[in-house]
């Protein structure tokens, strides 16, 4: 299954949901209602609340008695019971939908894990950070926000967001600890398996769409769970009172018992089999099937455990690598953990791996004695398709090449939001970093201290090949979406000043600003509204938008926009002329192509694949347009596909 047919499950799953979580509504309103009904008729058998009709209720012996009085419960309470229970749900599940709206830090914020800051982290932590940069390297998409869970043990680890460039990591203490780099990056896989799948999205809002279910039954179990500490502290005093407490607390969790049991169902009925899948694409990302396996044998071998005693674990215990609740009753939303092992790496050796192990972590790094050069390849249209969502070992190997040849100066700026800044301005002052057009609208616009900032870092970035634009924006991004977004507006519109400073556009110029906009711009983590079900729904911006890409062929140009027409079909003559591809132009079409159905985009990404390698050759300029059009359809490409032997490259 590819990348697009993951997206479309996904949405079908959350078209499911939406049907599951209708009947299961629909039957804890139905307890609640049978459970008040059933407590008004006994009332009512003995005359302290009244009944429908005029005629007084006659003694048929107590069972037949009371189901006369049961079926003379008024409708109107009934209803105000419906009424109530309903609400509570639809409230609930409002509140909750949008306590979640801001995705993955809402849920680091529910769970109390801490930010873990890259220029002040401890060894572990740092050890962390790489291996998640390395993996957002390798997947194309914006470097993910790290959170710690500092007081818990357990081995476990969560991704959370609604979109790939919008996602958090959440990793617990113990993981960090019992855990080796290469069962850490298994781990990681896994996650990144669920964030390039569509999983995540899916699984916050379950979150937010089961807590009506469940929230009155959780009450009434923390309610007798107070009121037992309470007793145990304070002793006997007040007993009888914390006994009607603790009896209401237990009648209210009973009531509610089928919610929660609907929507434990409905969680484990669409995790397990993801977890399955996440595991078999953490393999194919690292191509080291003992990562995964032995971080789900190190959980046994090391008698650890994944129980996470925190609020709202319960809740989210379906995103989480490992079960976090463990309760007799619950449907498991993970499969055992030998079953996973054996899924994963059927061949595992579990006692030659422990032996190996000894319960302490094994460091590995990974040397190029050839730097950054990445041998040669020739990625035909499907390859490249075949690379959407799908990052592969040799991808992670150019991460963490790519990551250990970066100057010292230059990572530490791109953990700064202003230097970050800096070195996105630097990326426009070319050879001449003070006396250029763009120098001069920069300290127009920012400053003398502003320029000499970009200008010193010119110095640094200028070190790194040309091909290695796109993947220096991603690893600035997370510093600049730090700020406040009236922030992140000013910086793209003095990016955008930069651009037009000398009066023409680039196409990589426009590229980079593209790109930017897309990560940056208010909004950018929401998901993408689908608006067109077809590619014929937005021709003409799908004309735009392959001209612009046939344009970077240079003289075959006309060769390379037959060629992607011919993938859509598309009754077009010939492509749009170069003045009438302005930037707004563009823009405004690449804004509604973005738009369209999951299985719309493929079709429409491999006409721009087959344009771009028309004569056999992706250059560069072809290589960094084709990676900002799949992240504007979100549809992320790893970075090895720009990363061919530099002396290939024609520029």
């Amino acid at each position: 299954m590819n990348f697009f047919e993951h997206q479309s499950l996904a949405r079908r799953n959350s078209r499911w949901l939406v049907l599951w979580y209708a009947l299961a509504a629909c039957a804890t309103v139905a307890s609640y209602v049978l459970a008040a009904a059933l407590a008004y008729a006994l009332l009512g058998m003995y005359g302290a609340l009244p009944l429908a009709g005029d005629a007084p209720l006659e003694w048929h012996g107590l069972w037949g008695t009371y189901f006369s009085a049961l079926a003379r419960v008024p409708w109107k309470f009934h209803a105000l019971i419906l009424g109530l229970v309903g609400g509570c749900i639809a409230l609930v599940t409002g509140y909750r939908l949008w306590q979640l709206s801001d995705g993955g830090p809402a849920i680091a914020d529910l769970l109390g894990a801490r930010y873990v800051e890259s220029a002040r982290c401890k060894p572990e932590e740092r050890k962390l950070l790489n291996v998640v940069e390395e993996m957002a390297i390798a997947s194309g998409i914006a470097v993910p926000p790290v959170y710690v869970l500092d007081r818990e043990d357990a081995i476990n680890a969560l991704v959370a967001g609604y979109s790939p460039n919008e996602a958090v990591i959440i990793v617990t203490a113990g993981a960090l600890r019992q855990l080796s780099r290469d069962e850490l990056q298994g781990v990681m896989g896994h996650e990144f398996s669920h964030v390039l799948n569509g999983d995540m999205a899916l699984n916050v809002r379950l979150v937010g769409i089961l807590a009506g279910l469940t929230w009155l039954g959780e009450r009434g179990e923390a309610l007798a769970l107070a009121v037992a500490e309470r007793t145990r502290r304070a002793g006997s005093e007040n007993a009888g009172l914390e006994v009607v407490g603790a009896l209401f607390g237990m009648l209210l969790a009973f009531i509610g018992f089928p919610g929660t049991v609907a929507a434990d169902a409905i969680k484990a009925a669409i995790s397990r089999e993801r977890e399955f899948l996440a595991d078999a694409a953490s393999v194919q990302f690292t191509r080291h099937p003992d990562g995964i396996a032995g971080a789900l044998d190190t959980i046994v071998a090391v008698h650890g455990h994944t129980t996470i005693p925190v609020a709202y674990a319960g809740a989210l215990s379906h995103m989480f690598f490992a079960p976090v609740v463990a309760t007799w009753w619950q449907f498991p939303t993970h499969p055992p953990i030998d079953e996973r092992i054996r899924r994963a790496h059927p061949r595992f050796m579990r006692e030659d791996y422990r032996a190996r192990r000894h319960g302490a972590a094994r460091e590995v790094a990974v040397l190029d004695g050839a730097g950054n050069v990445v041998k040669h390849i020739r990625s035909g249209p499907a390859q490249v398709m075949a690379t959407v969502g799908r990052p592969t070992a040799a991808h992670l190997d150019f991460g963490a090449r790519l990551l250990a040849e970066l100057p010292q100066r230059l990572r530490e700026a791109l953990r700064s939001p202003s230097e970050a800044e800096a070195t996105m301005f630097a990326l426009l002052l070319g050879n001449d970093p003070r006396g250029s057009a763009e120098a001069r609208a920069l300290e127009a616009s920012r400053g003398a201290e502003a320029l000499a900032s970009a200008a010193a870092l010119q110095v640094y970035v200028g070190l790194l090949r040309r091909q290695h634009m796109l993947t220096l924006a991603e690893l600035a991004v997370p510093a600049i979406k730090d700020q406040p977004q009236k922030a992140r507006d000013r910086f793209l519109a003095d990016f955008e000043a930069l651009v037009q400073a000398d009066r023409r556009v680039t196409l990589r110029e426009f590229v980079l600003l593209t790109f930017l906009r897309q990560r940056l711009r208010e909004g950018a983590g929401q998901p993408i509204p689908t608006r067109f079900q077809r590619i014929e729904d937005v021709l003409a911006d799908a004309h735009i938008v392959l001209s612009m890409v046939a344009l970077a062929a240079g003289d075959g140009e006309r060769a390379a926009f037959e060629r992607g027409a011919a993938v859509l079909r598309a009754p077009w003559p010939e492509p749009v002329s170069r003045e009438a591809l302005t930037t707004q132009k563009t823009g405004d079409a690449l804004e509604r192509v973005r738009q369209l159905a999951p299985f719309a985009k493929p079709a429409f990404l491999k006409a721009c694949a087959e344009a771009a390698a028309a004569d056999g050759v992706l250059r560069l300029a072809e290589v960094e347009l084709l990676r900002m059009v799949a992240a504007t359809l979100d549809c992320p490409i790893p970075p090895l596909l720009a990363q061919q032997d530099p002396q290939a490259l024609a520029a």
